[in-house]
């Protein structure tokens, strides 16, 4: 077994009927996800697996990295709270994602 490395993701998802985040009609939510895996394509696959459960349909990843490699999220508005998710999955083990935005909230607030 080979050691995991801690990954972090930023993608945009469709937002599917039923799915339990859709709080303002948005077509397009935005996330971060974070977890440890042995490859990225086995992290890749646990978070394409998890947002289809919750009802989101995975359209694109613009970033995807080692987390200790994440220097994009410097830049990043919401780099505070990328920064805690990746404190908490550390914590848990567990595949962990932060706050969705959706592309509603992204068009008033950037």
């Amino acid at each position: 077994m080979s050691e995991k490395t801690l990954w972090l993701a930023s993608f945009r998802v469709r937002v599917l009927e039923g799915c339990p985040i859709d709080f303002d009609g948005s077509e397009f939510m935005f996330g971060e996800a974070a977890g440890f895996a042995e490859s990225e394509a086995e992290f890749q696959a646990a978070v394409a697996g998890k947002l289809t459960e919750n009802k989101f349909e995975p359209l694109e990843t613009y970033h995807l990295t080692p987390a200790e490699s994440a220097k994009w999220v410097s830049g990043n508005d919401d780099m505070a709270d990328i920064l805690e998710l990746v404190e908490e999955v550390k914590f848990s083990g567990e595949l962990g994602f932060g706050p969705f935005r959706s592309s509603n909230y992204l068009e008033v607030h950037r």
